[in-house]
């Protein structure tokens, strides 16, 4: 433990005080806490206070968008988990080849736009869809509750199996073997050893998969329509469609008050399951190619990992096929044509460039924050819960409630409609902070602070034994961070749609406004850009990155 202990004290360039984390306390607050609490104040006082409040929830419409959120929530939990789980056994329990590439491959759905996602599934299962025409019993899958559910398990389910395998990882190996030598078979290794640290990081995908579910917003706009909107669509709806603010704005509350204990579960799971994985394991052993088990998990795990690669190959397909007007990928030239530009109000170079300027933009800035925020955090573990708390307080807020609250609040402080880029950098900055400090955090619990200390024995500057001894033993971290919070700024939808004005429109919502009045051939061609920009993103982490997982 003493060991343990001295691996996180750090002396760096942010040790005065609360200097290196004042940054990242002062972010959250000013960008999420504060504008927030004055939402749910003011949306509370406008309805009449809790009289007002009691009406709201009373309503049958809001009553229905509470129930589709916790069943869609469940039913999506439980499905990944039943489909990642076995997945994230095998690679946790076997050595197969080519195993690095394939977790990382894992990461790409998680990538993926969610509303690319959501109009893949449309596509191939919805009605007249590439499978659900050639049987239609599937048809149910692309609309409605299946719809959503299916949209929802593609996105998460490779997060169980990441969240599995780093819990199968974290079992003691030398437990295993005594074990084995004392004669205990498969079950008792598996009751005694590795089935609960498994079933801990099964948990924590299934509480990430419940929150990003019940909470989702491209599905439910996409595949399943008002009768079934999540709170988050619901919101979304009474702000911008029937322009209802205090009732969305009490909505919004409710919507945070009842995701609060999933999340809060999560954080603690997480914690449990970063606080095992972080001590160093043997590998896993090679594969069986006589164990039956191993042959029935990794036929699971190969057919899911097709099923994925299928409908990522079906939405390019889709965007790049020939059409009756044209030859080979006419939709991708249709999509830059004036006619689209006429009904967007901007070009789709113009939505590239800034799909890409914010991601870049809003990545800096998280990773910046993170950096700072977690140098401080491993040189005082004291602080480590009361800070932490701040810093992740984003995965409370949703991002419809985020970016209402910014429109509400620091958009007419900021100049009114001219502000949305700034608005929308901010808002994906601020979900993407607690992945990039928990990568950063995770690598430097990971990193010896010797060489930096033996630098400014030998007369270095504080700033030159941080920039050119600490800094570079942290870049599988940085790049990981860096990269998965430049991803997920290139997919953002729900608040970047909220937030967005025309000459700040993105690549994603253009696929949302083009579906939505039926344009066909541009749609799937925007969706299959999407898709592609994605995976260059993820080669990017998989060749830079190091496939890391520990974002999550």
């Amino acid at each position: 433990m003493a060991g343990d202990r001295q691996s996180v004290r750090r002396v760096g360039p942010f040790d005065r005080d609360l200097l290196g984390v004042l940054p990242v306390l002062g972010f959250v607050a000013a960008v999420t806490l504060l504008p927030v609490a004055l939402l749910f104040a003011t949306g509370t006082l406008d309805v009449g206070g809790m009289a007002g409040v009691g009406r709201i929830l009373e309503d049958p419409v809001n009553v229905r968008a509470i129930e589709n959120s916790l069943t869609e929530g469940g039913a999506s939990a439980l499905a990944a988990v039943a489909v990642g789980y076995p997945s994230g056994v095998f690679l946790g329990r076997t050595r197969v080849p080519g195993r690095p590439l394939l977790l990382s491959t894992l990461l790409v759905p998680f990538l993926l736009p969610t509303v690319a996602v959501a109009f893949g599934v449309v596509e191939i299962f919805g009605p007249g869809g590439f499978v659900s025409a050639a049987v239609p019993a599937l048809g149910v899958l692309g609309s409605g509750f299946g719809g959503i559910v299916l949209a929802n398990v593609v996105f998460n389910a490779p997060v169980v199996v990441l969240l599995t395998v780093v819990g199968v990882e974290s079992a003691p190996t030398d437990l295993e073997e005594t074990v084995r030598s004392l004669g205990g078979g498969p079950v008792e290794a598996f009751r005694t050893v590795w089935g609960r640290p498994s079933l801990l990081g099964a948990l924590a995908g299934g509480l990430i998969t419940f929150l990003f579910s019940a909470l989702a917003f491209a599905g439910p706009i996409l595949i399943g329509g008002a009768p079934w909107y999540t709170l988050e669509a619901r919101v979304y709806f009474l702000a911008q469609t029937l322009a209802e603010g205090p009732q969305a704005a009490v909505l919004a509350m409710l919507t945070v008050a009842l995701l609060a204990p999933a999340t809060i579960l999560y954080v603690w799971v997480a914690s449990r399951l970063r606080s095992g994985a972080s001590l160093p394991r043997a590998g896993p052993p090679r594969f069986d190619r006589r164990s039956p088990a191993a042959w029935v998990l990794g036929s699971w795990t190969g057919f899911s990992v097709a099923a994925v690669g299928a409908l990522l190959a079906l939405v390019v397909y889709r965007g790049l096929a020939p059409s009756p007007q044209g030859g080979f990928a006419q939709s991708f030239a249709e999509l830059f044509t004036q006619r689209v530009s006429l009904l967007l109000g901007l070009s789709t170079t113009s939505a590239v460039a800034n799909t890409v300027a914010f991601a870049a933009l809003s990545s800096l800035s998280a990773l910046l924050l993170a950096l700072t925020a977690a140098h401080y955090l491993s040189r005082r573990p004291r602080a480590q819960r009361a800070v932490a708390a701040v810093a992740f307080a984003p995965l409370l807020i949703s991002p419809i409630v985020l970016s209402f609250a910014l429109a509400e609040f620091v958009r007419p402080a900021l100049g009114g409609e001219s502000a949305a880029p700034l608005l929308i950098i901010l808002s994906q900055a601020t979900l993407a902070l607690p992945f990039a400090l928990q990568a950063i955090g995770l690598t430097l619990s990971r990193t010896s602070p010797a060489p930096g200390e033996a630098a400014r024995a030998l007369g270095a500057s504080a700033w030159q034994a941080y920039l050119d001894v600490e800094l570079p033993s942290i870049r599988s971290g940085l790049r990981a961070a860096a990269l998965f919070a430049f991803a997920l700024g290139l997919g953002e939808f729900t608040s970047t749609n909220f937030l967005a004005n025309v000459p700040s429109t993105t690549l994603s919502v253009e696929l949302y406004h083009l579906q939505s009045v039926r344009l066909a051939g541009p749609a799937d061609a925007v969706a299959a850009l999407l898709v592609l920009v994605s995976l260059a993103v993820f080669g990017a982490v998989a060749l830079w990155g190091e496939g890391r997982t520990d974002v999550l």
